[in-house]
């Protein structure tokens, strides 16, 4: 069978190739069309690379040209420069593949200008004398620029005067640098195409599709003049594009430094010698992280807004759109003696919130809350003289203003701020502060004068005389303990720090905070408060009235609290290199309701308080202060008991008396890390001590004589692992 079938097949297919060949003698045409056809195909083969074999050896001299193309770049930019390769081909041209020109005059330095991966070369002819280049192709260049206008400026002569008709650069990228920093860095490739066409350079580039959803792209096409550099225009697009890539861009755009940013939109940038420069367009920034001018530690995060923008030769002029508000800026430059700036500021915020809810420290554990409406405007003009070197003018006006946290509450303010003629100034703030009606007011005058630093750039140190007066009807001082503790905590933190890392002290007349804004400072600030409470639920004090004076490098704070003796004051000289400071504390049976010290294991928390408080030090940071710091002062505590503490007795006596409560007074010096107790006085009815004692490192120890219950003797109290131990 399977014979049968094997001879079946065979004859078949010898059926089929005669009907084939039946077919070709009936159509000799379609064969011999074939056969040309190939022939011809073979021909063109042959003779392209017969052609491109003679051109390669015998016309087209490489070993010279590759002399050539090495002596033209150094000559030209003074620049090393290496060729991998150096080929010719019929389809491409002549060809250099691995193409680097160093940044130097030789590569010792690894500091390369361009690396191209290959180029290409396009001829108007190979069989002429002469033949011209009519395209170049640059595929995958990297193209790095150091802060070197010469090269620049000749990179764009070159590009105009050369008669290059095509220009062309495939996946190419560009890196611009200025010290040690990065200002333009493009990480995806990009195509440009420069073409010359009726004597004018048309250029256009783009970085993929723009057209897909979701993509980083930037596309733009422009033309230059033949003749003349400082005549162009060019627009462009943005979408998705980040900041990184071209952070002096989004500086000039914004104005200002950017961190980092997410731009879309679009641009024009024409100049020409009619109407000068002039650059427009419309600019979306999302994802924005920007750091505040004047205040470093701080950032706006997250921020999305739209920049109108139009430029000119001598103005900027942007206006910033957002949900909730609008600022308009506008900067003016003109030349007297030397060149001097006026600007413009025009802002209505309909929400504080919206902004500052962006705002944070750079640890990211601080958010600004401060809500409200804020408008106004400001002129601020560089007059050219260098004693009143700025004019400011303008007006603000906030409603509804509310700082609500921890340390500080303020509800229902209402701001006004007026900027007048020879720089004056007037302000009207009311608000609830606690929840109690206040109102601050007064005025001044600012001048600003120009100092040159000793790098040559200017400051402006600011003269000012101010007065102001607060005052509210009611004040209650435990409102402002967690201010206080923040500030200690801080304190602490940096003093741990100073010592830890042996930050050298700083002298104060140098810090940009004296030289700015203390030295030249005349500060009047008056201080009236109706009714004074200890605490809440206490009794009214009386009135307070006291004053902070700011003059010729001094500063002295006194406020009564309450009308029964009680007083705070602060005295410093500040204008030396090393600022001394005191700080006095005097209160009269002043009511308290916080437990005052931890002694034995329990907290003693006295219903009253006198106490004569002094610290002096010299110092221009907290650690110095701390570490120079001389202290002493009288305590007399009322009403305190050792009712919670772990009293351990080694004699045999009635621990009775110290349940109940008594009144406790010493005197104590600080000198070091010890504290040293004097004048030791325990009282009550069944309690009369007198002694001395000291503290180390929180630990009390005390050496008392006299009468506890019915007996009588010398009594030590040392406090060890929060127990007393009596012997």
């Amino acid at each position: 069978m399977e014979r049968i079938f094997s001879s079946y097949r065979l004859s078949q297919y010898r059926l089929s190739f005669l009907n084939v060949i039946n077919r070709i003698r009936e159509n000799k045409r379609v064969l011999f069309s074939f056969l040309a056809l190939g022939f011809v195909f073979f021909c063109f083969v042959l003779l392209y690379y017969s052609l491109e074999f003679y051109l390669r050896n015998y016309r087209i001299p490489l070993v010279q040209l590759r002399k050539v193309v090495s002596f033209t770049i150094n000559k030209e930019l003074g620049k090393a420069v290496d060729i991998g390769v150096l080929d010719f081909s019929l389809r491409e041209g002549l060809i250099i593949e691995d193409l680097v020109v160093s940044n130097e005059e030789d590569f010792s330095f690894n500091d390369h200008m361009l690396k191209v991966k290959k180029v290409t070369f396009r001829l108007s002819s190979y069989f002429k004398e002469s033949p011209t280049v009519e395209q170049i192709d640059f595929y995958s260049p990297h193209l790095v620029l150091n802060e070197n206008v010469s090269l620049r400026n000749q990179l764009i002569e070159y590009a105009q005067k050369n008669k290059l008709k095509d220009i062309r650069f495939h996946d190419a990228r560009l890196t611009f640098k200025q010290n040690d920093s990065t200002l333009v860095d493009w990480k995806e490739g990009w195509d440009i195409v420069l073409k010359r066409k009726s004597k004018k350079l048309y250029l256009s580039y783009n970085n993929g599709w723009f057209w897909i959803p979701n993509t980083t792209r930037i596309k733009g096409e422009g033309q230059f003049s033949d003749t003349n550099l400082d005549e162009f225009q060019f627009e462009f697009q943005w979408k998705n594009y980040p900041s990184e890539e071209a952070i002096i861009l989004t500086n000039y755009l914004f104005g200002s430094n950017v961190h980092s940013a997410v731009l879309s939109g679009e641009g024009k940038v024409v100049r020409d010698p009619v109407s000068g420069f002039t650059a427009s367009g419309d600019v979306e920034f999302e994802n924005s992280l920007i750091p505040l001018p004047f205040f470093e530690n701080y950032i706006l995060d997250g921020f999305r807004f739209r920049e109108v923008f139009l430029f000119t030769e001598n103005k900027e002029d942007r206006e910033f759109l957002g949900t909730d508000f609008r600022i308009k800026t506008s900067v003016k430059k003109e030349t007297i003696k030397e060149p001097v700036l006026d600007r413009h500021f025009e802002f209505q915020i309909e929400s504080l919130e919206g902004i500052t809810e962006r705002i944070s420290d750079v640890s990211g554990n601080f958010i600004l809350p401060l809500t409200g409406n804020l408008k106004g405007n400001l002129d601020l003009t560089e007059t050219g003289d260098k004693n009143k070197w700025f004019r400011l003018l303008g007006e603000i006006v906030g409603s509804e203003i509310e700082w609500d946290s921890k340390l500080l509450q303020i509800e229902n303010g209402n701001l006004n701020l007026k900027l007048l003629e020879g720089n004056e100034w007037n302000l009207n703030f009311d608000s609830m502060l606690f929840g109690k009606p206040s109102h601050l007011s007064g005025g001044g005058v600012n001048v600003w004068g120009r100092s040159k630093k000793t790098d040559g750039s200017f400051y402006y140190p600011l003269n000012s005389k101010t007065k102001l007066n607060f005052k509210t009807a009611d004040f209650t001082a435990n409102d402002w303990k967690p201010l206080y503790e923040d500030w200690k905590k801080e304190t602490l933190e940096e003093i741990r720090e100073r010592q830890e890392k042996l930050i050298p002290e700083e002298y104060f007349y140098q810090t940009k905070v004296y030289k700015y804004f203390l030295e030249s400072m005349n500060l009047d600030l008056g201080i009236a408060v109706g009714n004074y409470f200890p605490y809440s639920g206490s009794k009214s004090l009386g009135e307070s009235k006291g004053n902070l004076q700011v003059r010729d490098g001094r500063m002295n704070f006194n406020l009564a609290l309450g009308n029964t003796g009680s007083k705070v004051s602060m005295v410093s000289y500040f204008a030396s290199k090393t600022p001394n400071f005191g700080f006095s504390l005097f209160l009269n049976e002043y009511p308290w309701s916080d437990p005052w010290m931890h002694l034995c294991g329990a907290e003693l928390k006295p219903s009253e308080v006198s106490l004569d408080y002094s610290f002096n030090s010299i110092g221009s940071d907290y650690y110095t202060l701390h570490k120079d710091a001389r202290t002493s002062y009288f305590l007399k505590l009322f009403g305190v008991s050792f009712k919670e503490a772990d009293l351990v007795s080694k004699l045999e006596m009635d621990l009775t008396p110290f349940k109940k409560p008594f009144q406790m007074e010493f005197d104590l010096s600080r000198y070091s890390d010890m504290d040293y107790i004097s004048n030791l006085v325990v009282s009550s009815e069944s309690l009369d001590l007198k002694g001395y004692g000291n503290n180390k490192n929180g630990n009390y120890g005390f050496t008392t004589y006299g009468l506890v219950g019915e007996s009588r003797g010398t009594f030590s109290f040392s406090e060890e692992e929060n127990k007393c131990v009596i012997k």
